[in-house]
């Protein structure tokens, strides 16, 4: 099958062996991927991976296979996917924290992501929707459910917060905080003209989607004394911090990972959570460099690739596949 890696130190189209399902997963037949922050973080080099990497991990697609095991999800099935891969065996697991698995792998990164023709996945990862969703709507399942778990702070309808942040991620917590009964919002970003108004000590809780450390002595300066500092951004390097300016006022301080994948399904689901404004343009495959770019450019939609194919091929088995793949690595 044709997938987009990273492959050679840069994103390359390479011809890559189907994976086989086992006996509790599914095999998805890809039909967008959302290009995030962390596809052209892992394309640029900044997260290191093991090559070849097949990218992506926000995606939608068709069940074409499934385990001996696997009774919750059907062939035919349109589903969207959770790309965090727990191990279901180590003791956070076992006591409920998956999300926080010691061995987690998440996809387009320590495992191949969703960038071709088909990917497998555990079926506890995908999560089935109606047949009628746009698949664009379906592949943001992850972002959903990572916006959402700001909901998981200790926060209220009732208070005032700043959203940190003018790109899609600021946008889409905002919609979902609204969808939750918040209405004393404000969403302002780091420039100038975006911060008048956003005076020290008016918000109850403030949301950072930036992940800078100007972001962060920002939103210390708008927050209330005690007030509730909620980290959802994933940056690729530390950010220092500066106790001394934080200690006076005392704020509880929130990091925040994802809500449940059952949660943002049914956000999603839900018509009144409207994201129509954050679906950008459908790229062909072909064109990945140019999709990467764009996505690059525009912080304010999300970007999409279809996946890529090829006419049938016979004579290949998976093994040969495989090592044409890692000698085109090589000589890259």
């Amino acid at each position: 099958m044709f997938a987009l890696a990273r492959c050679g130190g840069r994103p390359v189209r390479l011809e890559m062996p189907h994976q086989d399902v086992g006996p509790d997963d599914v095999m998805v037949r890809v039909r967008l991927v959302g290009i995030c922050r962390t596809d052209l973080a892992v394309a640029r080099g900044e997260i290191a991976v093991e090559e070849p990497r097949v990218l992506g991990h926000e995606f939608s697609g068709d069940v074409v296979a499934v385990g001996v095991e696997v009774h919750d999800v059907r062939v035919n099935d349109f589903v969207g996917a959770n790309p965090v891969i727990s191990c279901g065996k180590c003791a956070r697991c076992r006591t409920g924290f998956q999300p926080a698995c010691g061995n987690q792998k998440f996809l387009g990164i320590d495992r191949d992501g969703a960038i071709a023709e088909t990917i497998v996945i555990p079926a506890r990862n995908a999560w089935p929707m109606p047949v009628t969703m746009d698949a664009r709507v379906v592949a943001m399942l992850e972002p959903v459910a990572a916006c959402a778990a700001v909901t998981r702070a200790p926060i209220s309808p009732h208070q005032r917060g700043l959203i940190l942040g003018t790109g899609r991620l600021a946008r889409l917590s905002e919609l979902i905080l609204r969808q939750y009964g918040f209405t004393q919002l404000d969403c302002r970003g780091l420039s100038c003209e975006d911060r008048l108004g956003a005076s020290p000590d008016q918000y109850d809780f403030a949301v950072d989607t930036q992940g800078s450390a100007a972001a962060f002595e920002h939103l210390l300066e708008a927050l209330r004394p005690q007030g509730t500092l909620i980290l959802k951004s994933r940056p690729t390097l530390p950010i220092p911090v500066d106790l001394r300016a934080m200690l006076p006022k005392e704020p509880s301080i929130h990091l925040v990972n994802y809500a449940s994948f059952e949660e943002a399904r049914r956000l999603l689901v839900d018509e009144r959570l409207d994201i129509s404004e954050l679906l950008g343009p459908i790229w062909s495959a072909d064109d990945f460099d140019k999709a990467m770019e764009a996505a690059a450019r525009d912080e304010g939609m999300k970007h999409f690739i279809a996946a890529p194919v090829q006419a049938p091929t016979t004579g290949t088995t998976p093994g040969s596949a495989q090592e044409r793949v890692r000698n085109r690595c090589v000589s890259l």
